[in-house]
């Protein structure tokens, strides 16, 4: 693509056919689902997850043994599988999260998004929703277990059991990420897992705030030569963040094409998930510089400006009758799409002040999977996925949660030659704007809300609109009530209605306004036209179709203005998987009666994107015209293949189809360094003849703490948290690297930008973390030399923000296996094995392993750090048994990768209370 002029074929009318995903159906962007929303919670089975039902599976894939202990629980015929164990054999991208009853993740080639949340009574995977029952999900501490049935409709396999050869072969319904790496099964074969690796769940690590801290910065610049003016274009994006004030600083700066600076932001801001902000107001968010005021439900919409704001609202849930604005970074040359539960909602490909809007996107009820992807010039692909919780508004009983803006409207705090915003829709530009909202539990089902907000309307005069409402819910309707005057005498209401009719998700808003109301929250909103009336109607569902499940997504709304003028708007949306091809198609229609004309217009798309072999990453879009006339628009498709792991191409035309001689050609290649990102790039438009070449070099620049000094990395700190990761061979089980301790390279990382792993000094920097309040990071220790180690969780729950550099390190202690024998003496002296019996394990200091012996007596502990421990009978079977050991047993753990020692123990059996007295009886007759 040229690096400066977006070719003219990208510019459509859909911004939903922009550019297509190459990920799947299952996850969206702004958080409406699309299937019917959760339903009553799951309750899972606790009573199957018990030692006397475990049965151990060997797996296999393509014949080849993953494990030879994959431990299931309950009927061999149909067992509960362990989800997190047997998706990282088959190196899926699924994290298992007990603690919040949730399994989320992406699977197959088309990468759906699999959400299952047992509060909700969610169970999706892509589009398709599944139910589930109590009897197919078990949980467990550290793991989520799923019947066999159950999973292979929630994942793209298939189970043959063999209850006699106790083996479950796995049939790939489509390819899985382990059978395009081929090389590393055998590894993976025979391969042990360590029980007490990773058993707590996450490893939070959620760094202080400091008082200072030396930025981060994300820079990109590109350059060329051009037929069209400039000819010599220069353009750069400058993104920089740090911890300042203990709180945290951002800043960009862009330039025209020119390379004169043309826009600027600057922010800072504190954020709690918990809420601990500013005392006994329990903020979560604190924010002063260019930021954005509260939207109320009738009158003022969400305005950005310099000023300051502040929320107690949680980070990830809202009202359903409120709709959201989803704002991020957004580089140059790059393209970002707004997907809501699988379904394609808008896309764009121009940033606007260095950062992508969707404004006034709508929700449904239940829980809403948000993903925005966005797709680089360079073939990268990245995206966010954000799980929001939409309810009916009701707070807990005596709860509150407040809102706070106050800025000087579309004005940024520093400008350049008067480039400010100055959008046609609000009533004036500059001006101080305030918004205040606060909502109330008054008891579980009901709560107060009310707002208040003073807008300027000319240089000198300004508006105040207060609004109060109730939320509640009635026949199992989730209603919110408003109404809502400004000190003119103007009033509006609104009634809102959302629950479930017929297994789809609606939801119904309807506002009535008097004596020019002006409520900017519509879409149709235009200040010329003060609105009369508004009803807007959304219906998502999931509807079966040739034996297939395709999630449809429909907005349908009437707007009524002063001046007599009729606004209708109407979309139709759906995607669907075929063959591995993500489809999306959809309608937009709009129609204006006035009172001279009428306009109308009926527009669609059609999207499709693949990623094949997980190699080939294809895109396509095709727009067209219904009304009026049935006119093909234009057409576009790109291709991006990475050659090595350095090296990609991209090649792109795009056809106007109402103009078949303004064929545009693209070709591009990538050039993925360790200090940034070269793309050089062609461009070629048939009509006019016109060309470009062009260069981008984008990169970073990051405080490496390690190195005492800056670095040259990939794109990424300067716009979102980043992470310096040390794994060390922890000796003496301190947690701190002390002198003599060995690093411990090729320790992977996923789910920044690339996958990264450790060098020989046992670090790595991952950058590409987000800003978002929350971050996951997966170790994984496939590729170690020697995998017998134990190591702390190897899920990192993070909490980045841009500019911080999270240091974490990760302790890893050797370990080797330990053999128990435990005998029985017969009568004649002769030892024989106990079978049956627990043992445990007992560390110094503290830590316990179990494991229970064979038929011959023996029992194996695998994975155990490196240390002394006491070998002891399981306390309550020994009671129960009255067992004893006849010696103290101790074992000894050696890092040499061998057992530590071969342990022998002899179990006593005390005799029960009444052979005592019957035998001393007996000695008695004796004597007499």
């Amino acid at each position: 693509m040229r690096p400066f002029k977006r070719p003219r074929w990208i510019t459509c009318s859909v911004p939903a056919a922009l550019v297509l995903l190459a990920a799947a159906p299952g996850q969206a962007a702004d958080g409406a689902a699309t299937t019917a929303p959760a339903g009553s919670a799951i309750q899972p089975r606790a009573d199957v997850i018990d030692p006397g039902n475990l049965v151990l599976f060997s797996v296999e894939l393509d014949q080849l043994t993953l494990t030879d202990g994959l431990a299931a629980y309950g009927d061999p015929t149909d067992p509960y599988l362990p989800v997190g164990e047997l998706t990282r054999l088959l190196e899926m991208d699924v994290d298992v999260l007990p603690a919040e009853g949730r399994v989320i993740g992406r699977v197959g080639e088309a990468r759906r998004s699999l959400i299952i949340d047992l509060k909700t009574g969610t169970a999706r995977e892509g589009a398709r929703a599944e139910a589930l029952s109590t009897d197919d999900i078990a949980v467990t501490p550290t793991e989520v277990y799923l019947r066999a049935s159950a999973a292979t409709r929630l994942l793209p396999m298939k189970f043959e059991i063999s209850v006699e050869a106790l083996s479950i072969k796995i049939i790939a319904q489509e390819p899985l990420p382990i059978q395009s790496r081929r090389e590393r099964m055998a590894r993976l074969r025979n391969l042990g897992t360590d029980p007490q690796a990773g058993a707590a769940e996450s490893l939070v690590v959620d760094p202080p705030y400091r008082a200072a801290s030396l930025p981060a910065f994300d820079v990109q610049l590109a350059t060329g030569v051009q037929t069209e003016d400039p000819q010599t274009p220069f353009r750069y994006d400058v993104r920089a963040a740090a911890d300042l004030a203990y709180g945290n600083f951002q800043g960009y700066l862009g330039s025209d094409e020119t390379g004169r600076p043309s826009s600027a932001r600057v922010l800072f801001e504190r954020r709690s998930l918990q809420g601990g902000l500013l005392g006994p107001l329990k903020a979560r968010v604190v924010s002063i510089g260019d930021v954005y005021t509260p939207a109320l439900s009738l009158g003022p919409r969400a305005v950005g400006g310099r000023g300051f704001s502040l929320s107690t609202v949680p980070l990830d849930e809202t009202n359903i009758f409120n709709r959201i604005d989803l704002r991020g970074e957004l580089p140059i040359g790059y393209d970002v799409e707004l997907y809501i539960n699988d379904v394609l909602r808008s896309g764009q490909n121009t940033p606007a002040k260095g950062r992508y809007e969707f404004l006034n996107v709508p929700l449904a009820p239940g829980v809403n999977v948000i993903r925005i992807v966005t797709y680089g010039p360079r073939g990268e692909r990245s995206e966010q996925t954000r799980i929001i919780n939409v309810g009916g508004g009701l707070l807990p009983r005596g709860r509150a949660t407040f809102e706070l803006g106050a800025v000087e409207q579309d004005r940024e705090v520093f400008t350049f030659d008067g480039l400010g915003s100055a959008p046609s829709t609000l009533e004036r530009a500059g001006g101080f704007r305030a918004v205040a909202a606060v909502n109330y539990g008054l008891t579980s089902f009901l709560t107060l809300s009310g707002g208040a907000a003073l807008v300027p309307i000319d240089e000198e005069k300004y508006r105040a609109a207060y609004n109060v409402g109730l939320r509640t819910s009635l026949l199992g309707f989730s209603t919110q009530v408003d109404l809502a005057a400004d000190d003119r005498g103007r009033t509006g209401a609104f009634i809102g209605l959302a629950g479930q009719v017929s297994g789809a998700s609606i939801v119904l808003r309807h506002a009535e306004f008097r004596r020019g109301f002006l409520d900017e929250n519509g879409p149709g909103f235009d200040r010329s036209r003060p609105t009369r009336q508004r009803t807007e109607l959304s219906v998502d569902a999931s509807v079966e179709l040739t034996g297939r499940i395709i999630p449809i997504s429909a907005r349908a709304a009437r707007y009524a203005y002063a001046d007599g003028t009729l606004n209708y708007l109407g979309s139709l949306r759906a995607s669907t998987s075929v063959a591995n091809v993500l489809v999306s198609s959809g309608f937009e229609y709009e129609r204006t009666d006035g009172r001279a004309s009428t306009y109308e217009r009926l527009t669609g798309y059609v999207a499709a994107s693949t990623f094949r072999d997980y190699a080939w990453q294809l895109r396509a879009a095709l727009d067209y015209d219904i009304l009026p006339e049935l006119t093909a628009r234009s057409l576009a498709i790109t291709a991006d293949r990475d050659i090595t792991d350095t090296w990609a191409v991209r090649l792109g035309v795009g056809q106007p189809l109402d103009d078949l001689e303004g064929t545009n050609f693209t070709v591009s290649s990538i050039h993925r360094l360790r200090m940034g990102d070269l793309a050089l790039s062609g461009d070629y438009n048939n009509r006019d003849n016109s060309w470009s070449l062009g260069a981008q070099l984008s990169f970073g620049l990051n405080y490496n703490p390690a190195a005492g000094g800056y670095q040259m990395t990939r794109p990424g700190p300067g716009s979102g948290g980043s992470v310096l990761f040390h794994a060390f061979l922890d000796e003496n089980a301190n947690g701190v690297f002390d002198p003599g301790e060995e690093p411990v390279k090729d320790v992977t990382l996923e789910g920044g930008l690339t996958r990264v792993k450790t060098g020989p000094d046992g670090r790595a920097f991952v950058s590409g973390i987000g800003a978002g309040p929350t971050a996951r990071l997966l170790v994984g220790l496939d590729q170690l030399e020697n995998p017998s180690v134990s190591t702390p969780p190897t899920t990192l729950d993070l909490r980045p923000r841009p500019g911080s550099t999270m240091e974490i390190a990760y302790p890893m202690q050797p370990t080797g296996d330990v053999m128990v024998r435990l005998i029985l003496r017969r009568p004649d002296g002769d030892p024989v094995g106990l079978a049956a019996a627990r043992l445990v394990l007992i560390g110094e200091k503290g830590r316990t392993y179990e494991a229970g012996t064979e038929f011959d007596g023996t029992a194996i502990f695998s994975g155990v750090p490196v240390g002394r421990y006491r070998v002891e009978l399981e306390p309550e079977q020994a009671r129960r048994l009255r067992m004893r050991l006849a010696a103290p047993l101790t074992a000894v753990v050696k890092n040499d990768g061998g057992f530590g020692t071969d342990v022998q123990g002899e179990v006593l059996f005390e005799p029960r209370p009444e052979d005592v007295e019957q035998t001393s009886s007996t000695l008695e007759d004796a004597a007499a």
